[in-house]
């Protein structure tokens, strides 16, 4: 062969194992990971998946799954931790088959096993220390491993247990593995509790905490073995979410600005059209999101059933309203949301200055008299509607104090009306999202004896309880008239102005352009909850 060639073949080789080299070692570009920053307005007050019943669901919701999710708007069930479910003819006795192969965020199988620990810690913590939201599992008397796969509830009475089962609250399922690591001594033992509150987590959720800071910001990374991406199928979904607590409303403005937040649950009303003109985006959830009025029923002169009604009747509703929400709420009536399961139309008081006064003269008291409110003072809403009651009783004689406070200081404060009503303030302003698809739940947390944790009117009433306890006891077996006795029931606090809904919220969750949020990401019962693996990001 000639020496040319031979020479010209020699450089050729030599070219092709350098450039096969060079791309072999050379630094690879990774792609960026997909963050998303969502800024929430308040303190996460817990993490325990059984116990935690108020801001943490926000975190919880990503973490966690229960058996089944529930749609409201849709009205359909879909299946989570479990894949099909039935029951008994008379709703006393209910199976779930649960879906295989699932692992929680440290490689334990999910099994039968999981939803017994899970579910009898819940209710057991509830029946014996009146913490959490355990309740939901009144009924279950008996909670039976079949096999790996497969869960049967017994019940001491008929229960729609799918709606329990699909609960926000209380219905989350943990590795029995968490046992082991926290070092606690059973489901029961308060180590395990604390051993969750620190940042600890036992879920299978698509989302995995790796740090937690409940004042300041919580961050989430994408747990890969998720077993429903292969049913979402959303390659963009974030990496990681970070959870940020940003309290101040404006300061959620800002971050949208400065491109430090990517989706923000609170800005001031009054930005959003201006938000919009910048580009970004808003959805507008329509929720079960309902603000309560409670009167301390225990402490003078708000235990007088006229000098409440006079109260009411200074307050147009409309008015009152359209000046806090900006258009973002519809008028509540009764104490259940429009489109909520049991809602009843025409409960609300009307304004009328002669009526108030007529309450107030065969109410006794005489003016001018002060009281105070109570409410959370990081919620503009508050603010504006408490100066408008302000404004307004100062024409009947009565003075109102305003007393807004963070919220954890505030909910200690309220439930001071079972000890302390005398140093608990006169009118008590609370927000509620609900736990279960039922009326009872809003009607028990709030309203019932055994409910000393929301019942911040400190109201008691044997014939209300028997009412929501027999609603509540029937819902499995006749449902209508389960929806007759909670109507009565809320007819009965309107007629002696226990409490009254202020509004139900329209919630805008105002977010930048290089996200999109699609319907299924948004759910009017988890409340706060952005489901992220529906989520898509754009690099």
């Amino acid at each position: 062969m000639d020496r040319r060639l031979v020479s010209a073949l020699i450089l050729i080789v030599a070219a092709i194992i350098s450039i096969s080299l060079y791309i072999t070692l050379m630094p690879r570009q990774t792609q960026a990971a997909r963050v998303v920053v969502y800024a929430y307005n308040d303190r996460v007050t817990g993490i325990d998946p059984s116990i935690e019943d108020d801001t943490g669901l926000v975190v919880l919701g990503l973490v966690y799954e229960p058996l089944l999710y529930y749609n409201p708007v849709k009205n359909e069930f879909k299946p989570a931790l479990a894949v099909n479910w039935s029951s008994n003819e008379d709703g006393t006795e209910w199976v779930f088959h649960l879906r295989r192969g699932v692992k929680f965020h440290d490689g334990t199988p999910f099994n039968a096993t999981a939803v017994k620990i899970s579910v009898e810690r819940a209710r057991d913590i509830y029946r014996e220390t009146g913490r959490g939201l355990g309740y939901i599992w009144d009924a279950v008397e008996e909670v039976q491993v079949v096999d790996e796969y497969t869960v049967r509830f017994k019940l001491s009475y008929p229960q729609r247990l799918d709606i329990i089962a699909a609960a926000s609250y209380a219905a989350y399922i943990f590795s029995p593995s968490a046992l082991v690591k926290s070092g606690a001594s059973s489901p029961m033992d308060r180590a395990l509790e604390e051993w969750f509150n620190t940042g600890n987590e036992a879920g299978t959720g698509p989302y995995m905490i790796t740090y937690y800071r409940p004042d300041s910001e919580i961050r989430l990374r994408k747990f890969n073995e998720w077993w429903g991406w292969s049913i979402v199928n959303n390659p963009d979904a974030p990496d990681e979410v970070v959870i940020r607590i940003v309290t101040e409303p404006q300061s959620q403005y800002n971050g949208l600005i400065a491109g430090e937040i990517d989706v923000a649950s609170s800005v001031p009303r009054d930005n959003i059209a201006d938000l919009v003109k910048k580009g970004f985006k808003v959805f507008n959830l329509t929720t079960f999101h309902n603000y309560i009025m409670f009167f301390n029923v225990k402490r003078y002169p708000t235990n007088i059933t006229e000098f409440r009604k006079a109260i009411l009747h200074m307050i147009n509703l409309d008015e009152a309203v359209a000046l806090a929400m900006k258009g973002y709420a519809v008028k509540g009536s009764g104490v259940v949301p429009h489109g909520f399961p049991g809602h009843v139309d025409g409960l609300s008081y009307r304004y009328d200055k002669e009526e108030a006064l007529k309450y107030l003269n065969e109410s006794g008291v005489r003016t001018p008299v002060s009281i105070e409110i109570l409410y959370q003072v990081d919620y503009e809403e508050l603010k504006i509607f408490a100066e408008y009651l302000q404004s307004r009783l100062r024409e009947i004689g009565v003075n109102l104090i305003l007393k807004p406070q963070p919220w954890s200081q505030l909910k200690d404060t309220a439930k001071g009306v079972w000890e302390n009503p005398e140093s608990t303030p006169h009118i008590i302003i609370a927000d509620w999202w609900p736990t279960i698809p039922s009326p009872y739940d809003y009607l028990y947390s709030m309203f019932h004896s055994d409910s000393k944790e929301w019942n911040f009117a400190g109201f008691e009433d044997p014939e209300f309880d028997e009412l929501i306890d027999s609603a509540f006891e029937v819902e499995g077996s006749n449902y209508t008239h389960a929806l007759l006795l909670y109507k009565d029931a809320q007819e009965k606090l309107f007629n002696e102005a226990i409490a009254v809904n202020l509004w139900d919220e329209i919630k805008p969750f105002i977010y930048s352009g290089r996200i999109e949020i699609p319907e299924e990401a948004m759910n009017p019962l988890y409340m706060y909850v952005i489901s992220f693996q529906y989520v898509k990001v754009k690099t």
